[in-house]
């Protein structure tokens, strides 16, 4: 059976600068779409958002919050309206950075908070519903800088905990899936540099060399 398949990935979950530096903010997050149609003209559709903020306090750990929203819908042929899954989510993110080089970067991400979802068919009233928990994950990943704040991220999936409606899953999906992302750091204010630190050229980290060099 031939599909029709259109995928857009606009940005990677997980994501963070290989530059990570003290005193900056981190914005992250992920938007994605999929769409099926097979040669029956049974269809699906998937779209999901992912923001994130946060805050590095030195050049390895950032804490911050983040949110998540998402659909699955799907129709067939026999049917007049779509069925459909709504998922949210929100929690907070504490991140591991380990630079490698002036390029690389590995790092862990520890998120945890609160998760729910709505099923029903839409255009019908009462149709489904809800229900929400508990959801922790531990996620590796690996950036690679690109320029002025921004990188490449790249994750292979990770370890991930559920609880909801007294059901507990524990899922590991390493190398299952893969997600590719850009990330940016707006760093906040003028810091000193105390011994050697990675330069990748941003404007940011040269006026901060040459102010040390002028003091």
């Amino acid at each position: 059976m031939k599909k029709l398949i259109l995928s857009a990935l606009l940005m990677g979950s997980a994501a963070i600068a290989a530059n990570a530096q003290a005193n900056s903010v981190l914005l992250f997050g992920n938007i994605g779409f999929h769409s099926v149609t097979d040669d029956a003209n049974n269809k699906t559709r998937d779209f999901n958002i992912n923001p994130g903020i946060g805050y590095q306090f030195d050049n390895h750990w950032t804490l911050g919050v983040y949110g998540s929203f998402g659909t699955h819908r799907t129709i067939t042929t026999s049917q007049v309206d779509w069925t459909y899954q709504n998922s949210y989510g929100v929690g907070g993110f504490a991140r591991y950075t380990c630079p490698v080089g002036k390029i690389f970067a590995f790092y862990s991400q520890l998120e945890a908070g609160y998760f729910g979802y709505t099923t029903g068919i839409s255009g019908v009233a009462n149709s489904g519903g809800n229900a929400g928990g508990f959801r922790a994950s531990l996620t590796p990943a690996v950036a690679v800088y690109v320029m002025d704040g921004f990188a490449l991220n790249f994750s292979y999936g990770g370890l991930q905990y559920n609880h909801i409606n007294s059901t507990n899953t524990f899922d590991l999906n390493w190398g299952n899936q893969m997600n590719i992302g850009i990330s940016k750091n707006i760093f906040c204010g003028k810091h000193k540099h105390h011994g050697m630190k990675m330069n990748h050229g941003s404007q940011v980290e040269k006026d901060d060399m040459n102010d040390e060099k002028e003091d």
